[in-house]
């Protein structure tokens, strides 16, 4: 009987009982029996793990620039308020000076 039957065969009979399905893979040359379902359970875990870190850092990228947007947009239309249309490109393309502006405006 070729090893995957024997695994199969002893994972229907031992579903429930691990401390028999251990002692069966000790019979069968010391490695410890999985049963299917198990293996399957640890792949979906990590899985799942994966596909809700993906979702997670994409939604938090889009939170993220959505307030960058909305921040820069606060400030451009303040400057416009203020008189200082001249400064709008500067805090449009200068990091420096954005983030300069940002503290003035306490934003």
């Amino acid at each position: 009987m070729s090893h995957k039957l024997i695994t199969k065969i002893s994972d229907y009979i031992c579903r429930d009982e691990e401390v028999v399905r251990e002692r069966l893979g000790e019979t069968m040359g010391g490695k410890v029996l999985e049963l299917e379902s198990e293996r399957l359970r640890a792949e979906g875990k990590v899985l799942g793990e994966s596909i809700g870190e993906a979702r997670g850092e994409a939604r938090g990228k889009v939170i993220g620039e959505l307030q960058g947007e909305t921040r820069l947009g606060v400030l451009i239309n303040r400057l416009i308020l203020d008189g200082r249309s001249a400064e709008v490109q500067g805090a449009a393309t200068d990091a420096e000076r954005r983030k300069e502006l940002y503290k003035e405006y306490n934003m």
